[in-house]
Parts: structure tokens; C-alpha cells; sequence
């Protein structure tokens, strides 16, 4: 029965980070920086930076993405109008 409750819970652990992607700095050849912050963009949107190990930093600034721009944001998720906004094409 512990077996069966072990795999349930270790199942919604992997899909709740599958739901996730990985945003990572590169150099010029392609080589993945880790001194440099990495973003995550969650499945509702709002995109983080995070550490090296993948702990969100919801201290710095956070962003959120509508339709086909970027928002700053702060950390509960309100609009910045103050900072600057960014169109994708």
C-alpha cells in the first residue's frame, strides 16, 4: 500500500514539472552558462528566473506573457506599468 501511494505521489511530482520549461543562457557556441540566471516559464504563463539548482527567485522580477507580449510583473503577479513592456514576433 505504501508502494502504491509512493508511485501516485511521485507521479504528480513529475508532472507538475513537466509542465515547465527551461530557459538557459548560452555563449556563442552554444555552451549553457550556469553563472548566469536561467528562466522558467510555467504552463499558466509567467515566466521566473531561476537559480543554478532550479529554485525560483520570486524576488527579482518576473514577467508574464498575453497573447504576443511580455509584461513585467511583481511577484504576485500585478502588471508593472513603470517597466518597460516587449513585443515577440
Amino acid at each position: 500500500m505504501k508502494f502504491i501511494i509512493l508511485l501516485t505521489m511521485l507521479f504528480f511530482a513529475l508532472s507538475t514539472q513537466a509542465a515547465e520549461k527551461r530557459i538557459y543562457s548560452t555563449d556563442s557556441i552554444g555552451n549553457r552558462q550556469y553563472d548566469k540566471p536561467s528562466y522558467t516559464i510555467t504552463d499558466n504563463g509567467r515566466i521566473y528566473e531561476t537559480d543554478s539548482i532550479g529554485n525560483k527567485r520570486y524576488g527579482k522580477q518576473s514577467y508574464r506573457i498575453e497573447g504576443n507580449k511580455i509584461l513585467p510583473t511583481d511577484s504576485i503577479g500585478n502588471r508593472q506599468y513603470d517597466k518597460p513592456a516587449f513585443d515577440t514576433k
